[in-house]
């Protein structure tokens, strides 16, 4: 009975529902159209361990994966970020004077995702120029190449094991992710209200 009565409730509200929707899809194209358009760059490198082979398999395992969770950290440290500039061509007003901006976008610059069972990272830089994408995708993994030993010593070996590849059209914003999530929000908040009308009518 209660599931057929909050059904009989949404259909007398079906055009509230139907609205805010429709409003929320809307409003996250707006937003993502608001958004610069970036091209996306994707340098894979290899993890590897030259004493592992002391250990079982799934400590080995388990160890690179720290490894590389630590690197991914130091991807967004300042030090890291001022040596990959260092060496690169991107115009530094690019990238705010204000420290916490700064790694704020430079967060949303550089994405790192391992593999799950191997040693393989994903770094995907994202920019407003392809040429830019591609070059901070190179200069993020030669960077991490030359640091590992600082900081996990010659026991760790970073290769970089693909050529970057690089998206032919924008990859941020996603029009397509964000409008479904805006029409899930909205459609959401317009249960959420239809239903609350009708039990304090």
């Amino acid at each position: 009975m209660a599931t057929q009565h909050y059904l009989r409730l949404f259909f007398y509200s079906w055009k509230l529902v139907v609205g805010t929707t429709l409003l929320g899809g809307l409003l996250a194209l707006g937003v993502s159209l608001l958004q610069p358009l970036r091209y996306s760059s994707v340098e894979r490198i290899l993890i590897t361990q030259t004493n592992a082979a002391g250990l079982d398999p799934y400590t080995a395992l388990k160890s690179t994966e720290r490894i590389a969770q630590n690197l991914s950290e130091l991807i967004y440290t300042s030090s890291f970020f001022n040596a990959v500039m260092a060496k690169s061509q991107i115009d530094p007003s690019y990238f705010p004077f204000d420290e916490a901006a700064k790694r704020r976008k430079w967060r949303d610059t550089i994405s790192t995702e391992v593999s799950a069972g191997t040693g393989i990272m994903a770094i995907t830089a994202y920019h407003t120029s392809r040429d830019k994408a591609i070059e901070l995708s190179i200069r993020t993994a030669q960077e991490l190449v030359n640091i590992t030993p600082n900081y996990f010593g010659y026991a760790v070996r970073v290769q970089i094991i693909d050529d970057p590849l690089s998206s032919s059209f924008y990859a941020k914003p996603d029009f397509l992710k964000n409008t479904i999530l805006g029409l899930i929000a909205g459609f959401l908040l317009g249960t959420a209200w239809a239903l609350g009308k009708q039990r304090y009518s």
